[in-house]
């Protein structure tokens, strides 16, 4: 099914949702700014509180763990992560402590209620930023048993800036038309920073050690990445599934990681190799469907258009 209310939500006024797949690892202690500072790829210095930063935490040997936006308080940070990932995470974290003050906990009571597009930030007072889409968006931390009355408030005034509520599958397809990937559906646990195309929101080249920064530096200095996101649209009426080939004549040159339908053509995200990136737009094919290259998502309206 083609959404294009909602979308039209997002691209002029707001749409509210529930992001169930997220969960908030609290990280407190008196060391618990400058030791995040060595976990994050991000800069987390000099975001105050009432601030937020995107960021990944990466494996050792520079792969990612998981994205995170680090939600900045007074006396603590809460990190929304993917809620899959929770348990390696806080194996990773633990790993890394040593003489810090540093005390995790998993915040199972809290969840997470996203608005995104431009009027996101009239929605309601608090929160923070966080623009998933790259059309604008805040985000608030809300107990779990007050879950629904909030969602319902805030997607009250949702309606009342000329939006609402959005489904998940809107949510999903919104990702893929906007060229913003997924953490767990369109890069993980097997990717590069440089590979997920989220450098310029996810990576700050500019800032001090942290763990599994040795190789993302060395990639972006002296190498290439294996393969690349890049955004595709596909003559088709059905959307290849994901891990579909992405052919170039009959050599095999990607795959699809998501694909939704559209109104008129399927669109799709899905790495491609290196070495064929100038190849040109025309020539790929999917699922025996002829496909164009839009370009990586690392130029796409969902990462390099976000608003600041």
């Amino acid at each position: 099914m083609f959404h294009a209310r909602e979308l039209e939500w997002l691209r002029k006024s707001v749409g509210v949702l529930s992001l169930s797949d997220r969960a908030i690892i609290s990280v407190s202690g008196d060391d618990a700014r400058t030791w995040l500072q060595g976990q994050l790829t991000n800069q987390l210095e000099g975001v105050e509180p009432g601030g937020s930063l995107y960021a990944f935490v990466l494996t050792l040997k520079g792969r990612i763990l998981a994205d995170v936006y680090a939600l900045v308080r007074e006396d603590d940070v809460w990190l929304d992560v993917p809620a899959a990932q929770v348990g390696a995470l806080l194996e990773r974290f633990d790993r890394y402590i040593i003489m810090e003050d540093v005390d995790l906990e998993v915040r199972e009571n809290l969840r997470v209620i996203a608005a995104q597009g431009p009027s996101a930030s009239q929605v309601a007072e608090g929160g923070w930023p966080a623009d998933r889409l790259g059309v604008g968006g805040r985000q608030w931390v809300v107990p779990s048993d007050e879950l629904e009355s909030e969602l319902e408030r805030l997607t009250t005034r949702g309606r009342e800036l000329g939006g609402g509520w959005l489904s998940d599958q809107a949510w999903n397809h919104a990702h893929v038309l906007r060229g913003r990937p997924r953490f767990g559906v369109d890069f993980g646990e097997q990717t590069y920073p440089q590979e997920s195309g989220l450098n310029p929101l996810a990576v700050s080249f500019n800032k001090g050690c942290y763990i599994g920064q040795e190789t993302v530096v060395m990639l972006e200095n002296r190498g290439k990445a294996p393969k690349v996101l890049w955004r595709w649209t596909v003559e088709s009426t059905e959307p290849p599934a994901a891990k579909a080939p992405i052919m170039l004549a009959d050599t095999v040159v990607g795959e699809i990681t998501s694909a939704v339908q559209g109104s008129d053509s399927v669109s799709a995200l899905g790495f491609l190799k290196r070495g064929h990136q100038a190849e040109g737009p025309e020539g790929f094919s999917i699922g025996g469907a002829p496909a164009r290259a839009l370009g990586p998502v690392e130029d796409g309206p969902g990462v390099c258009h976000t608003p600041t």
